[in-house]
């Protein structure tokens, strides 16, 4: 078996990405944890939604200016560590 196919199926896998995402109406980043599976359905609901997603880096999401808002989710499969919206 290929490491990927046991990272795949070990369910406490988690991977950690930060994500530039722009909608019609918003502009963010996140910074997001989860399982590698429960990351590609998060990121293609997105796309599917009309967002335009890129990953970024960790120096992106910190110097990302924002005014509005910034939230924290939590969900029982992925954790929304924190997004910072414009």
């Amino acid at each position: 078996m290929l490491e990927q196919d046991t990272t795949m199926t070990d369910v406490n896998q988690v991977q950690h990405m930060f994500l530039h995402v722009e909608s019609s109406d918003a502009i963010c980043v996140l910074n997001v944890a989860g399982h590698p599976y429960r990351l590609r359905e998060l990121i293609f609901m997105m796309i599917e939604n009309g967002c335009r997603v890129m990953q970024t880096t960790a120096d992106q999401y910190n110097i990302f200016s924002f005014d509005k808002e910034s939230v924290e989710v939590y969900d029982f499969l992925t954790s929304i560590i924190k997004a910072k919206f414009i």
